[in-house]
């Protein structure tokens, strides 16, 4: 960490980036999904930084150089900028509820981190750091109506910037958002501009789904996949015919649902399990479904898994022009749910949840 009291550049935090990018390339190795990932951005990638966005506000293109190696290796598997993002790194950032995937904006992430030191100080904490800052700055005077002299290092009218963002969340000095004090995740809450919720995100990331499967129904809800008709409406010159049953055009609805593949895949599951799904993109008819949330995640798990499958199929036509038969994708599908049962089996204690799924042949 560079020790300075000047403006922090650029150069100062290339060490920084030199090691995200580091990890990135040690991941790059391997071949994630795009779940496995996430995961990793949000665990690793995302995290690296947050020792040194604690102590001061990261210049704008140190935070934009590691939202863009995060976003590259989140699409593309390494750090360089090769393929177009599928959905804008705007909306990934948001929470699953309001359709993103719970990653943070690093700006507002940063000032919420640095909102802690404003807080030390509104509480007078007993450390050095403070008292030194009580002693040659403040000095008797209101905090939150304090302005730093034009002769006060970089770092310090930085802090006192952030200071003057979050003044108004403090009441008689106190942290008022929280009635549990001062947190940067709940400042961070309380920073970001929110969105409206979207109504599938309760069908697309519950436990019993894979998380490979959760991403695809991530990207479904977005209509972010690349179908022909989009790639076309983009004036690429590509060929318009379904790939797996070549007696339509392909778009999204016709791709999985009216596609007589797809169908097949679809009602043999129904005729495997007796589990019922929507032949149309209607994530709200999930919402209307009874029974349990151990039956109702099941279902859903049967029914990404399938949409997933289709989409692996199409792809692996596209590429080596073979598909594989209806009713072994229902089966490998229902093999994968079961193996996600198992996993999480102690978690099923309602006695009809057990003898459903032993019914529907899951268990």
């Amino acid at each position: 960490m560079p020790i300075q009291t000047t403006r922090l550049k650029i150069s100062d935090c290339a060490c920084l980036i030199e090691k995200i990018c580091g990890r990135v390339h040690s991941y790059g190795a391997r071949k994630f999904s795009y779940a496995g990932r996430l995961v990793l951005v949000k665990s690793v990638l995302n995290t690296l930084h947050s020792y040194w966005a604690s102590m001061f506000i990261l210049p704008k293109g140190i935070i934009r150089s590691i939202e863009a190696t995060c976003r590259n290796y989140l699409w593309d598997n390494g750090t360089e900028y090769r393929r177009t993002p599928l959905v804008a790194w705007e909306k990934v950032c948001l929470p699953k509820e309001e359709g993103g995937l719970g990653l943070k904006n690093q700006e507002v992430r940063n000032k919420a981190m640095v909102g802690r030191l404003v807080n030390w100080i509104a509480e007078n904490r007993d450390s050095i750091w403070v008292q030194w800052v009580q002693w040659n700055h403040i000095r008797g005077r209101d905090w939150f109506e304090y302005t730093p002299s034009t002769s006060s290092s970089w770092v310090w009218r930085r802090i006192c910037k952030v200071m003057q963002e979050i003044a108004h969340g403090f009441v008689d000095g106190v942290w008022g958002v929280q009635p549990t004090g001062y947190t940067p995740s709940g400042c961070y809450e309380w920073l970001r501009n929110t969105s409206p919720p979207v109504c599938w995100n309760k069908v697309v990331w519950t436990k019993w789904v894979l998380p490979k499967h959760q991403f695809m129904g991530w990207l479904v809800g977005h209509e972010a996949l690349n179908i022909v008709d989009k790639l076309i409406s983009y004036g690429m010159d590509v060929d318009a015919g379904c790939l797996l049953c070549g007696q339509a055009n392909e778009s999204l609805n016709h791709l999985y649902f009216a596609c007589q593949y797809s169908r097949r895949v679809l009602l043999s599951l129904q005729q495997n399990t007796g589990c019922s799904f929507p032949l149309v993109i209607d994530l709200d008819w999930w919402s209307s479904r009874g029974g349990t949330n151990v039956q109702r995640g099941v279902q859903i798990a049967l029914f990404w898994g399938a949409i997933y499958s289709i989409w692996y199929q199409r792809n692996k036509c596209r590429i080596d022009a073979v598909l594989v038969h209806p009713n072994q994708i229902a089966l490998q599908v229902i093999e994968g749910v079961r193996n996600r049962i198992r996993g999480r089996e102690k978690e099923i204690k309602n006695a009809n949840d057990v003898n459903w799924l032993c019914h529907k042949h899951l268990m």
